[in-house]
């Protein structure tokens, strides 16, 4: 069982990342029962708080799965701003593959930038080998038509690696496509191609 320690959190300017509990279930539930929020994941909506349960249960039962929840933090500014609220997560879900989902009441504000940006040290210090295996990148996996995604992706460092045609099987669309982005773990200093030609990091 892979439950995460309490004590490994980051903290941006507006948010805590902090891990997933089974206490999170009812703002887990938000997420997974909105249409939009679930249209390009494997999983149809549900406002099920037993199924989403079950879903905090399977992460922490798996070795390759270890997951955060994004906090917004109370505003300094606002005199009536109400405490800590958990408007998203984040984690590897297959690692190294690395994944966020949002509220959807939540998109549009920079919030997934701001998140990833401060999991991505946490991932590559966790999985640097002795007690857990080491990853040289992480790897995220996008729909072509996600394109606020991507945008997100390569704010963070992120590049396009591989195009998979037709291997994805969404319960909705159907056969997808998808579009592999890389990032390489910060010590890496040599250079290969990528998928376009371009130059990005070794290790990818």
């Amino acid at each position: 069982m892979v439950v995460v320690d309490p004590k490994i959190t980051a903290r941006s300017s507006r948010l805590l990342i902090r891990p997933l509990v089974m206490e999170d279930a009812a703002d887990i539930v938000l997420m997974r029962s909105h249409p939009e929020v679930m249209k390009h994941t494997p999983l149809v909506p549900s406002n099920d708080i037993e199924k989403s349960k079950a879903w905090i249960q399977g992460c922490h039962d798996r070795d390759n799965c270890w997951n955060f929840c994004i906090e917004l933090l109370p505003s300094e500014t606002e005199a009536h701003s109400p405490g800590p609220q958990v408007i998203g997560m984040i984690g590897a879900v297959r690692a190294p593959e690395v994944g966020y989902m949002l509220n959807h009441n939540y998109w549009g504000k920079g919030y997934a930038t701001e998140a990833l940006q401060a999991f991505m040290p946490l991932f590559f210090e966790h999985y640097s080998g002795g007690v857990h295996e080491r990853f040289e990148y992480a790897e995220a996996h996008t729909d072509p038509e996600l394109v606020a995604s991507q945008n997100v992706l390569q704010k963070v460092g992120f590049k396009l690696f591989e195009v998979r045609e037709k291997d994805f099987e969404n319960p909705i669309l159907g056969l997808r496509d998808s579009w592999i982005y890389r990032m390489a773990r910060p010590d890496k200093c040599a250079n290969t191609n990528d998928v376009n030609g371009n130059t990005t990091p070794a290790g990818l």
